[in-house]
């Protein structure tokens, strides 16, 4: 078995965020008698994205990224609303409403008995522990490492070295990082020397510096790069 340990990502790879997201925001903007078109949410992508990505260059602090994306969404709408309070809002509805990213759930089932299974996330520490427990995740995983938790955050090595020691003794060619994220997942994985599976599931095109050895469009299509025979 070339692989015995996987590092799994959770939003966006395990986890359907877009969808659990757009559901808490619409929600809270339904309570306050706002509209909630589509590109509402679109915008809040681009800006959500955009500030995590300056978070995981660290220019910015983490609790400065979760208001600052409510702060530009709603100065860009005109609406004057209180955006730490919508915040604390928005993150109460991710952790009663996650969901699952189709195939997830069956691919960790059928992964079990044959791997080490960890989670390698960023994100909130109590937000990611509620849906954890919700989803019950933690019955598939022999670890879970939170960025809020470790103090750092993928692509930082920090959080890479935390991982490797916390992990038992093994190669870094005995693992495979899979995730969605080529700025935080795929970067991350390349400086730490460890194999990266890229979750590309709208097919984007490769951009940036990080480089994946394997790519994937559905998660079912894993098993395949874990059986295919060394090169």
């Amino acid at each position: 078995m070339r692989f015995r340990k996987l590092l799994f990502d959770a939003d966006g790879t395990l986890w359907d965020f877009n969808a659990s997201a757009r559901l808490s925001i619409g929600n809270g903007f339904k309570r306050r008698g706002y509209d909630y078109p589509d590109t509402v949410y679109k915008r809040y992508e681009v800006i959500n994205k955009g500030l995590w990505e300056r978070y995981e260059r660290g220019e910015m602090p983490r609790d400065r990224v979760l208001v600052e994306r409510f702060e530009l969404l709603f100065a860009e709408l005109g609406i004057q609303e209180d955006a730490a309070a919508f915040e604390n809002e928005f993150r109460q509805g991710l952790e009663e409403n996650p969901i699952w990213m189709e195939g997830a759930e069956d691919l960790l089932r059928r992964l079990r008995p044959d791997y080490e299974i960890y989670i390698v996330t960023n994100g909130v520490g109590d937000t990611q522990r509620r849906r954890i427990a919700l989803t019950g995740l933690d019955r598939y995983v022999d670890g879970i490492f939170i960025s809020d938790e470790i103090g750092a955050q993928k692509p930082q090595g920090a959080f890479f070295d935390y991982v490797l020691s916390h992990i038992g003794p093994c190669e870094t060619q005995e693992l495979l990082l899979i995730g969605d994220s080529l700025s935080a997942d795929i970067l991350g994985a390349n400086h730490a020397g460890i194999p990266a599976c890229w979750f590309n599931p709208e097919r984007l095109p490769l951009s940036g510096s990080a480089h994946p050895d394997y790519e994937i469009h559905a998660l079912p299509d894993l098993m395949t790069v874990l059986t295919a025979p060394a090169s």
